[in-house]
Parts: C-alpha cells; structure tokens; sequence
C-alpha cells in the first residue's frame, strides 16, 4: 500500500509541475480566403503532433471565407513552443508554421519568434505573428488563396 501511495504522488507532483514546463501558448487562426474548401493536411510529425495537442482541435475541411482559431501550447521546455499546420485544395497546397524559442545571446535570454507560409501549386500563403505579451504568447494569422 506505501508503494501505490508513493506511486500516487510522484504521479500527482510530475502532473503539477507539467504546466510550469510548458512554452508560451499560440492562438493561431487559419483563414481560407479562396473560392474552394480547403482540406487539412498531415504530412509529417509536427503538423502530427500540431493537431494532436491543439485546443480545439483544428477542422479537416475549412469552407472559402471561412476561418478556424485554435491554441497550442507544448509541454516539451518553457523556452519553446511552436504551430504547424497544412491545407490543401486541388493542386494548391499551404504549409505554415509559427515558432517561439528562447535564444542565448551574449549570455542573456531573447525571445525569438519565426513564422513561414510556404506555398505551392500557385497557392498564394501569408503568415502573420502579433499580439506578443509579456509572458511571450502571441498569436498567428495563416491566410490561403
């Protein structure tokens, strides 16, 4: 019974502590602007791992002139977080993914954040990061057309 017990709270002391391990959250908002739906794509781990932890969890099929929002917020180190997403319509395809990590410069800790849309087919991808607050969140706006 001691060993459950000890089980129990080591369990209960790591969950805890997970918030306090993770990276300054996203909201990122996706915005089809075309005349067709545009389908989600996961084409590799991190847009995997992207739709896995997003809250909610981003839709399969985004309508033109529609857009979704959601959040994510990685519980890999507090330095760190990041979103990545693909959509894609007939031949048009859109890879976007904005970052956020901690950088060591001269000794001293700089947030960093990154952000790119990648298009192809003749997609036309912007990415956007703003809204940064003091405990490093921000927000990301993907558009496809």
């Amino acid at each position: 019974m001691k060993n459950c017990m000890r089980i129990l709270s080591a369990t209960a002391v790591m969950l805890a502590a997970a918030p306090a391990l993770a990276g300054p959250p996203v909201e990122v908002t996706f915005r089809n602007l075309g005349t067709e739906p545009v389908k989600l794509q996961l084409t590799n781990a991190n847009e995997t791992s992207t739709y896995q932890i997003a809250r909610p969890t981003p839709l399969q099929e985004v309508q033109p002139g529609s857009s979704i929002t959601f959040s994510v917020q990685r519980l890999v180190s507090p330095d760190t977080n990041g979103a990545m997403l693909r959509y894609a319509a007939g031949g048009k395809t859109c890879a976007f993914s904005t970052t956020f990590v901690m950088m060591m410069s001269g000794g001293i800790k700089q947030p960093k954040w990154n952000k790119t849309a990648t298009p192809s087919g003749g997609a036309t991808c912007t990415a956007v990061n703003s809204g940064f607050s003091a405990n490093y969140a921000w927000k990301a706006e993907f558009t496809m057309k």
